[in-house]
């Protein structure tokens, strides 16, 4: 039987936070007893859990009294952990977020999103109504906000790309945000207007920022490059660096198919995420169907809808290249008995690709041995770590070490004595099957000896049992597909497409005038469309060469004009002076 897989894992010293599908456990950290669940609440609230969608982030204060978090349904959870669990509210987000967490006093809560912006929350709402606008369906669009906020959220700051992660300072005086356009920015907290700092140097997106507790000014950043860089973030000085590509590379379990979409598509800036895409249009065509519907009447919906439902009836073998279809990534898909034949030709037709994105990363101080960077990158089946690197620094491939556990890693978290406890996708197979089965245990632990991090298969504590028994929460294969794991393979790269690059698109304006280099390899695309463009190119000499021999048309015939006007008027000239020559000459004779 299939369950499903831990998502996230947050250890506390008395209690622990473990998180599966749409559920999540309170287990006691000593005892492994599961306290509270989400599985013993009554049906009805059950019910509305499913419909939220599995838990994509979550979060706890520093006392484990109150725990939040956030499905697919965009709506904030916060849940108060005490004699009984209790939901005490939720609000709508306006858009998916991509980081939720508490402030240290444990009333503020900052969620990140989708669309770049930073939104805060008080932890329990206000219960006055929302500020009524002055016209009827008026948008409760702020002067400053990029979208709307149902819940009356306070804007901290916004980017003008989808924000990947973020995290407060140890004093909370600052917020060092990441987003997909390379950027760190760091701001002042609670005042995200005021900018303190830009660290630059990231070539592609970041999506992992980590502060070490051991040296509070230094900033671990990680994301599609392929090195990890240490900054000191208040000045946004480049300390070092750790080269990691090479050493992870070998490791990554999980591809994706090549994408078809054009930069702008999966940036979060509709309501849907990139995990919400499979059937919806995006960009342009997609608000202009929108807009429509909302202009349509009744009978004309009621038609679109019938056709809708019987094209996706009819088609729904046919899309294999969506990204909802994409499901061969988390490795628990279930083919309809109808689609198994054309399966493996979809399979097949589809080139994969590698992508690289470092996921978390985190530290241990080992004392006498030293510190240690540990990390993980998405859909890779490792935990590496490598000596924390001293001022700079340019660590090589070679100091990076990795254990690799077979399954792909989910995610890890370190516990208070350095070890390392890792979330793995269980169910995942090379070969996706109809009847996805866990194959290993969940839950790994590795433990350190000396400087040397390994698995150890006989450390077993209470928690770990129950985390890798009792707490195991059944899933379907349908459940376990739409969990969507590595979703972040498709939606952290831009997948630029060579016209909206620019170095690219010089290059081809290059060699549309001058001819392709000596040794550059052109693709089949970028030979098309050079054919184009010098096809264009030949088109706009030719119009430029009439526009040129009409001006010079134009000009002759002027010039011809204009010599046969000063001619007339050189003759006007010369009979008017003649006469009174004439009269000159006999005035002079008749005075002599």
């Amino acid at each position: 039987m299939a369950h499903f897989p831990y998502s996230r894992l947050i250890l506390g010293e008395d209690k622990s936070l473990a998180v599966s599908g749409s559920h999540f456990h309170v287990l006691n950290s000593h005892t492994g007893e599961i306290t509270h669940s989400t599985t013993k609440l009554d049906e009805e609230v059950q019910g509305q859990l499913l419909k939220s969608g599995p838990i994509r982030c979550s979060s706890v204060d520093g006392t484990f009294t109150h725990i939040i978090t956030t499905g697919d349904d965009k709506r904030l959870k916060v849940w108060r952990v005490g004699d009984n669990l209790q939901l005490l509210s939720e609000r709508e987000l306006p858009k998916k977020p991509t980081e939720i967490g508490f402030t240290r006093d444990g009333q503020t809560i900052v969620v990140s999103d989708k669309f770049g912006d930073i939104f805060s929350y008080p932890l329990h709402p206000d219960p006055s109504p929302a500020p009524s606008t002055s016209q009827p369906g008026a948008s409760k669009r702020g002067s400053l906000t990029a979208h709307e906020n149902p819940s009356n959220g306070t804007l901290v700051l916004g980017h003008a790309s989808m924000l990947t992660t973020y995290l407060l300072t140890p004093d909370e005086q600052y917020i060092v945000t990441a987003d997909r356009d390379e950027h760190i920015r760091v701001s002042w907290f609670p005042k995200g207007y005021v900018i303190e700092r830009y660290c630059l140097g990231h070539e592609k997106f970041v999506s992992a920022l980590y502060i070490p507790p051991f040296n509070s000014s230094v900033l671990v950043s990680g994301g599609g490059d392929p090195m990890l860089k240490i900054w000191d973030w208040l000045s946004g000085k480049l300390l070092a660096e750790v080269s990691v590509y090479d050493a992870v590379e070998p490791h990554i379990k999980v591809k994706v198919p090549k994408s078809r979409r054009s930069w702008h598509d999966g940036d979060g800036e509709g309501e849907d995420g990139p995990s919400e895409s499979s059937g919806k249009g995006k960009g342009k065509g997609r608000r202009k169907g929108k807009g429509k519907k909302e202009n349509a009447g009744a009978e004309g919906e009621n038609a679109t809808s019938d056709q809708k439902a019987t094209d996706a009836s009819s088609s729904q073998a046919d899309q294999p290249d969506t990204p909802g279809a994409d499901v061969d990534m988390a490795g628990t898909d279930a083919p309809a008995s109808s689609e198994k034949d054309a399966q493996p030709a979809a399979a097949q037709s589809r080139e994969l690709q590698l992508v690289f994105a470092i996921h978390r990363i985190l530290s241990v101080d080992r004392g006498e041995h030293g510190r240690f960077l540990v990390f993980g990158a998405v859909g890779a089946s490792a935990v590496f770590y490598a000596p924390f690197p001293s001022e700079g620094d340019k660590l090589p491939p070679s100091v990076v070490k990795a254990v690799d556990l077979g399954k792909p890693v989910i995610d890890f978290t370190v516990n208070r004595d350095g070890n390392v406890w890792v979330l793995l996708d269980s169910a995942w197979e090379e070969t996706p099957s109809e009847q996805p089965a866990d194959s290993t245990s969940p839950v790994r632990v590795l433990s350190w000896q000396d400087a040397t991090l390994i698995d150890a298969p006989g450390h077993d504590t209470p928690l770990l049992t129950a985390l890798n028994s009792n707490g195991r929460v059944p899933a379907t294969a349908a459940e376990l597909k739409a969990l969507d794991l590595y979703a972040a393979l498709s939606a952290l790269p831009k997948n630029v497409d060579p016209e909206h690059d620019p170095l690219i698109r010089d290059t081809l304006s290059e060699v549309a005038v001058e001819g392709a280099p000596e040794g550059k390899q052109l693709t089949q695309r970028e030979l098309g469309r050079l054919k184009k463009k010098k096809a264009l190119l030949a088109k706009v000499q030719e119009q430029e060469q009439q526009r040129r021999s009409s001006r010079e048309g134009t000009a002759a015939t002027e010039g011809d004009a204009e010599r046969e006007v000063k001619r007339a008027r050189s003759e006007s000239a010369a009979e008017e002076i003649a006469p009174a020559e004439a009269d000159k000459q006999d005035v002079e004779m008749q005075t002599t």
